[in-house]
């Protein structure tokens, strides 16, 4: 493994654990077990590192993903799996982690924004791919789906309005996730969908 590498992961695990504002580059140094002066050499400033923790974290989340569909019977069981690992994913991370990134780090932010186009395409193929198996319904424009999802993905961010509420970030995320596969699903969908959550619930 390399410096840059370990670095990364090391870096990540804080921002997960802390979020940027409270990360210092100090603490990155002292959890990797390296000099403050090897850090800069590799990552010039906490924004740059912070970029890249993000970057590397969406490949490897793609990585995952693309190994996921390809090793899952179906679209939908795929869906599930993933869902998993993203709802671990907010179950670790400081609720307000993109609130502290659109506030201290804007062009970053812009930079988010920009993938989640790369998202919502995705998305849009994955749920073509599901109407082909019959498991949603052949009317459903994929595009607006998977855009009106990642629209509602959003609020989960936004920690005043869920405090608001006093809705935990999790259970909104799991009724957002089912409830946007219900919606879509044909007969055969719902079945797959109930027995995807009975095989969840049972473990």
């Amino acid at each position: 493994m390399s410096i840059q590498e370990h670095i990364l992961i090391e870096a990540s695990k804080l921002l997960s654990r802390i979020g940027p504002q409270s990360m210092t580059m100090d603490m990155v140094a002292r959890n990797c077990g390296i000099s403050k002066r090897t850090l800069y050499e590799t990552f010039p400033d906490k924004r740059t590192l912070i970029k890249e923790c993000i970057d590397d974290k969406h490949r490897r989340q793609n990585a995952e993903a693309r190994a996921i569909f390809e090793s899952s019977p179906n679209c939908y069981e795929a869906l599930f799996k993933i869902y998993t690992h993203v709802r671990t994913y907010l179950q670790e991370s400081p609720l307000n982690f993109v609130e502290d990134i659109r506030r201290l780090y804007p062009e970053i932010f812009a930079h988010q924004q920009e993938q989640e186009k790369d998202f919502v395409l995705g998305l849009s193929h994955v749920l073509r791919k599901a109407q082909d198996e019959g498991h949603v319904v052949k009317g459903i424009n994929t595009d607006i789906a998977a855009f009106l999802f990642l629209s509602t993905m959003r609020s989960l961010h936004r920690s005043e309005r869920l405090q608001f509420y006093g809705f935990d970030p999790v259970d909104v995320f799991d009724g957002a996730f089912v409830n946007f596969l219900r919606g879509m699903a044909t007969r055969e969908g719902i079945e797959l969908i109930e027995s995807l959550i009975q095989q969840r619930n049972n473990k």
